[in-house]
């Protein structure tokens, strides 16, 4: 492997991101800063989402639920059908997130080395390992070399990943449930939630009851705890 370009072949994520991750550092021209990861999520998600044409795949290790949430968007974009959308995770992501695999209905689980989000195999955002100095931020690149080599690397971990949701079974929790837990964990209380959702305040009450009761939770508190990734 060069300094300047990928190999050919089959391309692993040690390989790339050592590869991608050394030109970052060098200031190559291919590769732009966007800052922040969180600050990216906020203010420029919902325009990529509605750029999108074709394919949405995305490897993440870690994830927070406000990153989860601020991602809806091009979530949903993912999964309309057309759409080829990918969602790669660390094992770990399901543990911290429960309702993880029930917002993303494709999502696999394999070892991710470092954030990575390719869309229409026209635009790549990679992130920094986990632990590095520079771990919160991101950079973009439209290069066809980086494009390329993005696509190969997440075709390469595709392959080698494993349902989340073990194929023939529905996920955790119903879509609603999901709308539902997002609106939760933002404070909105069941009238709130019944209003945006367009449903009856009890059926929101009977939806938040059987959430508590599949998280294994005590309360409702207990259950945002859980939902958010955080304990009580």
């Amino acid at each position: 492997m060069t300094a300047a370009e990928p190999p050919e072949h089959e391309l692993g994520q040690r390989e790339f991101f050592r590869w991608a991750h050394a030109l970052v550092l060098a200031g190559d021209e291919r590769f732009v800063s966007v800052g922040p990861v969180d600050a990216t999520l906020r203010q420029g998600l919902d325009d990529l989402a509605a750029s999108v044409r074709r394919s949405v795949w995305h490897l993440t290790y870690l994830p927070t639920w406000g990153q989860v949430r601020s991602a809806r968007r091009l979530a949903a974009v993912a999964s309309r059908g057309g759409i080829d959308g990918r969602y790669v995770t660390d094992v770990r992501s399901l543990e911290r997130l429960p309702m993880l695999t029930s917002h993303h209905h494709t999502a696999r689980v394999s070892h991710v080395v470092a954030p990575l989000l390719v869309v229409d195999a026209r635009v790549v955002f990679i992130g920094a390992p986990r632990g590095h100095e520079l771990a919160a931020h991101a950079w973009r690149s439209t290069a066809p070399a980086v494009v390329g080599a993005a696509v190969r690397c997440v075709e390469t971990v595709w392959a080698s990943s494993t349902p989340a949701v073990p194929p023939g079974q529905d996920p955790p929790f119903t879509r609603r449930m999901v709308d539902i837990g997002f609106l939760l964990t933002d404070g909105s209380t069941d009238v709130d939630i019944a209003r945006q959702l367009g449903v009856s305040a009890r059926t929101v009450s009977a939806d938040v009851a059987e959430i508590v009761r599949r998280l294994g939770a005590r309360n409702r508190a207990h259950a945002i705890a859980l939902i958010g990734g955080g304990t009580y």
